[in-house]
C-alpha cells in the first residue's frame, strides 16, 4: 500500500520538528553559500582558486572540530539556546565576510561561521531524537533531512542570483539577514513539548562520588573481551573516558562511528564529483550538468521522506543494508546509462533516491541507541565521523580521478557503499 503524503510527515511533535527542520535548512544553506561566489572572490581579491577554495576548507575544518564539544555543551546547558545562538554566530560570520576588506578577514569570517555552524547538528538532531518515539523517529529524521536538502539546493540559486544582480557582498548580507531573522523566529515560536525538560542535570553523568550511571557502566563493560586480564583498572579508565565524552564507551558506538564515516565518505564523493562526471559524459555546458545534479537532489528530498517512513515500519539495519546495495548498484550502472540529457535527468533522479535514502535510516538507527542524558554528545560524535568522511571522500576520489579519469572514478564510489554494509550488519551482533 502506497503511504499517503500526510502519513509521510506524521510525527508526534510537528511544530517542534518543523522548526528544527527550518534551522537545518538554514545551516546547510550557509554551508554552501560561498562556493557559488568563488570566481567573484578570485577576481576581487586577486587570489588563486586554490586560496579561494581554502576558505571553504577553513569553514569545514572548524565546523568538524567543534561538533563534539558542542554536543557536550548541549548535554549540559540544553539544546534550544545553543541552537539559536549558533545560528546567530553563523550569520555573523557570513555578515563579516560580506564586508571583508582583504583575504585574511575572509578566513576569520569563515572560521567564525564554522564555529557557529558546528552547534547545529548536535543540538538539532538530538532534539529530534529526544522528542520522537520509536514509531515516528524515522519520519522525523526524514523531515529533518529534507530541510538540509532544500537548504543545499536553494543556496546556489539565491546567493548566486542576488550576486549576479547586485554583487557578492549584497548576496552575503541578504543571506546573513535570513539567518538572523530565522533565529528570532525560532526563539519566539519554539517551545518544547509539555512532557520534555531541558534540565539535564538530573540525568546526565555526574563526575562526583558514585556519579557514573549504571547504564554508562554497563555499556562500558561491553568493551571487555574474554580472557584473564584484570579489568578493574581498565573499567576505571573507561569510566573516566565516559565522563569526558559523555557517551558510553561501547562497541556499538565504534561501529556507528564507522558507519557514519563510510556513508559520508560515499555521499561526499558523489556530491563533489557528480557535476564533473556529468560534464564529461554529456559534453555540454556546466549549466546542463548542474541541472542534472539538481534532479539528484530532488530525488534525495523524495528519499528523505520515503525512507524515513520506511524506517518506522521496517527493520532499520535491513533497510540500511538494502539501500546501500541499491546505491552501489546504481553507481556502477551509471557507467552504462546512455549519455542522453533526458535519460541522465531521469537516472540521476533515481540515483538521488537510493543514495540519499541512507540518511534517515542511519539517523533513526542512531536514535535507538540515544538516551536523553547523552544524546547531544552522541550526535556530536557521529557528526564528527560524518564530517571526517565527507572530507576524506572527495580527497580520495579526487586522487583516483587524477589517476584513472573521472568517468571511471565516479562509478567506483560504489565500493565504499559496499564496504559500509558489514558495519551495519555488525550492529545486529551488539
Amino acid at each position: 500500500m502506497i503511504p499517503s503524503p500526510r502519513s509521510l510527515v506524521s510525527v508526534s511533535n510537528p511544530r517542534q520538528i518543523w522548526l528544527i527542520t527550518g534551522a537545518h535548512a538554514i545551516n546547510e544553506f550557509y554551508s554552501v553559500a560561498l562556493p557559488p561566489l568563488l570566481p567573484l572572490l578570485v577576481a576581487d581579491f586577486s587570489v588563486s582558486y586554490a586560496r579561494a577554495g581554502a576558505l571553504v576548507t577553513v569553514f569545514y575544518v572548524v565546523y568538524s572540530i567543534f561538533q563534539l564539544p558542542a554536543g557536550l555543551l548541549a548535554d549540559r546547558i540544553g539544546q534550544r539556546g545553543l541552537l539559536a545562538g549558533g545560528m546567530v554566530v553563523l550569520a555573523a560570520g557570513i555578515g563579516l565576510a560580506s564586508v571583508a576588506p582583504d583575504y585574511r578577514t575572509l578566513v576569520v569570517a569563515q572560521a567564525l561561521a564554522g564555529l557557529g555552524g558546528s552547534t547545529y547538528h548536535p543540538t538539532g538532531m538530538s532534539l529530534v531524537s529526544d522528542f520522537e518515539t520509536g514509531g515516528t523517529e524515522g519520519r522525523a529524521m526524514g523531515i529533518h533531512g529534507l530541510g538540509g536538502i532544500v537548504g543545499t539546493a536553494l543556496a546556489p540559486a539565491l546567493i548566486g542570483g542576488v550576486a549576479a544582480l547586485y554583487g557578492w557582498r549584497i548576496a552575503l548580507q541578504v543571506g546573513a539577514l535570513v539567518g538572523v531573522l530565522y533565529a528570532g523566529v525560532f526563539a519566539v515560536l519554539y517551545a518544547p513539548p509539555a512532557s520534555y525538560s531541558e534540565n539535564r542535570s538530573e540525568s546526565r553523568i555526574e563526575s562526583g562520588e558514585g556519579g557514573e550511571t549504571e547504564g554508562i557502566n554497563a555499556d562500558s563493560e561491553r568493551l571487555d573481551t574474554d580472557g584473564g586480564v584484570d579489568s578493574r583498572s581498565r573499567d576505571g579508565l573507561l569510566a573516566r573516558l565516559s565522563r569526558l565524552f559523555n557517551v558510553p564507551l561501547a562497541w556499538w558506538v565504534v561501529v556507528l562511528f564507522l558507519a557514519d564515516f563510510l556513508v559520508s565518505f560515499e555521499i561526499g564523493a558523489v556530491r563533489t564529483y557528480a557535476t564533473s562526471y556529468l560534464f564529461q559524459r554529456v559534453g555540454e555546458s556546466t549549466a546542463t550538468a548542474n541541472g542534472v545534479f539538481f534532479a539528484m537532489l530532488v530525488g534525495g528530498g523524495v528519499a528523505s521522506l520515503g525512507a524515513g517512513h520506511l524506517a518506522d515500519r521496517l527493520d532499520r539495519v535491513s533497510l540500511s543494508v538494502g539501500v546501500l546495495a541499491l546505491s552501489a548498484g546504481g553507481l556502477i550502472a551509471t557507467a552504462l546509462v546512455p549519455a542522453s540529457v533526458v535519460v541522465l535527468y531521469g537516472w540521476f533522479l533515481l540515483l538521488g533516491v537510493v543514495v540519499y535514502a541512507i540518511f534517515p535510516a542511519l539517523n533513526a538507527l542512531t536514535t535507538e541507541y540515544s538516551e536523553k542524558e547523552f544524546s547531544g554528545s552522541l550526535f556530536g560524535l557521529m557528526l564528527t565521523a560524518a564530517s571526517l568522511g565527507g572530507a576524506a571522500g572527495p580527497l580520495a576520489f579526487g586522487w583516483l580521478a587524477e589517476a584513472v579519469g573521472i568517468r571511471t572514478a565516479f562509478p567506483a564510489i560504489a565500493a565504499v557503499a559496499l564496504l559500509a554494509i558489514p558495519a551495519f550488519l555488525l550492529l545486529r551482533r551488539l
